[in-house]
């Protein structure tokens, strides 16, 4: 008999320790719900439970009639006749009079009169062994039910971690082909910008043109990008050989295909000759910009270099003198000069008194020239009239000659040689 009464008490703690706790906030109908539907599945010791927790925690319930008689009839078939006694002489009390008092079976009436009668009511142990038996099975089937469930979970995180590496795996294998096939578009792209061998020259004040090639040496059709760099304030453009003023900024080429084009600029007319100016081409692809090649051209400047002398007959002179005052225009360029003015300004000392073929007076100190050309490597030379002023003296004195090249729109100062006056 101890030995059934503590595998009782092990069953009845067991159920305890796994009932779920009773929230802060219960509801009294959801409590009676659970204790009928454990009643109706003869599990008695869960509603059991279920009704005293509803009991307790609420005592006004308009469900404490149907709870009181269900919980006697719950204890006396989970044969606790003591209790099952307590709860319906409870319910007698309270609801005695009620409708429902009707539907308690004569046992139970009877249970609550003997207890009234000062009977200590020894509980049913065959009905105490059967309703644990309920409730451990419950158990059991909660306990593999939360098993499984428990099983399910971590199969279903396991599915949801391998399908997650799956598609990490398939999101690298992906990224790793969107690399390569860039890496192969890349490497497949090849060109090349080609201008022909030996130095480049330009003319100052003239366009120039000049040409390259730009060539598709890949497998594939490419569009390209084509460029003018240019210094400040110098214009230009690059367009096709055959439609020189028509630019051109994006070309699309087969394979082996090649763009036959024109670098166009015009050189200033201040550019000293001998001076070199930096241009470049540059081309890239369209697909991928950074995939680019320049070209840097050095252009060197093709002009006619003026100077000019410009000197007394005699280094020395008196009041009076008649004398030839000479000026040299010398150019020493690579190319000639054209339409070049001169501007040919004595000092104060001398009087102008003709100015000679190609020239003509302005005033007494001033004089013009024209010269329409001087080959490079050439001097062309004009000579004035002068007369020594009255009362004029001065040491190292000087005339200055202006040169102005029409064409080119360029001019120059120079001072002449110096002489003095006695």
């Amino acid at each position: 008999m101890h030995r059934v009464l503590s595998l009782l008490l092990c069953a009845m703690l067991l159920g305890l320790s796994l009932t779920v706790p009773v929230q802060a906030e219960v509801d009294d109908s959801s409590l009676f719900m659970e204790a009928f539907n454990a009643f109706q599945r003869k599990d008695y010791l869960l509603s059991t439970e279920k009704l005293n927790q509803l009991n307790q925690h609420f005592p006004d319930s308009p469900l404490r009639d149907v709870s009181l008689l269900m919980l006697a009839r719950s204890q006396q078939r989970a044969g606790e006749n003591e209790a099952a006694a307590r709860s319906i002489n409870q319910f007698s009390a309270e609801f005695g009079t009620s409708t429902l008092a009707g539907s308690v079976d004569e046992s139970l009436l009877t249970l609550g009169k003997r207890q009234k009668a000062g009977e200590k009511l020894l509980p049913n142990r065959h009905l105490q062994i059967a309703a644990h038996k309920v409730r451990n099975d419950q158990l059991a089937i909660q306990r593999a039910a939360a098993e499984r469930a428990e099983h399910e979970r971590l199969a279903q995180e396991r599915a949801e971690r391998e399908r997650i590496a799956r598609e990490k795996a398939e999101a690298e294998r992906r990224e790793q082909e969107r690399l390569a096939a860039i890496k192969a578009a890349r490497d497949a792209i090849r060109f090349t910008i080609e201008i022909a061998d030996g130095e480049l020259l330009a003319e100052s004040g003239t366009v120039t043109r000049i040409p390259f090639n730009l060539v598709n040496h890949g497998i594939g059709s490419e569009e390209f990008t084509l460029e003018g760099i240019f210094p400040a304030g110098l214009q230009g453009n690059l367009a096709p050989a055959d439609e020189s003023t028509k630019a051109q900024t994006r070309i699309t080429l087969q394979p082996k295909q090649s763009f036959k084009g024109l670098l166009t600029f015009t050189m200033p007319g201040n550019r000293v000759d001998g001076s070199r100016l930096g241009l470049s081409i540059k081309a890239a692809s369209v697909k991928f910009n950074d995939l680019a090649q320049t070209k840097e051209l050095q252009i060197l400047t093709q002009a006619p270099l003026l100077r000019a002398v410009a000197k007394l007959q005699r280094p020395a002179a008196a009041v009076g003198d008649k004398l030839s005052y000479r000026v040299t225009i010398l150019n020493v360029g690579s190319k000639p000069a054209k339409e070049v003015d001169l501007r040919i300004t004595l000092p104060n000392q001398l009087k102008l008194i003709e100015a000679g073929d190609g020239c003509w007076v302005e005033n007494e100190q001033l004089a013009a020239c024209r010269i329409s050309s001087i080959e490079n490597g050439q001097l062309n030379e004009r000579s004035l009239a002068v007369i020594v002023r009255d009362k004029a003296s001065g040491q190292n004195l000087r005339g200055t000659v202006e040169v102005l090249q029409t064409v080119l729109q360029t001019k120059e100062s120079f001072n002449g040689a110096g002489f003095s006056i006695k």
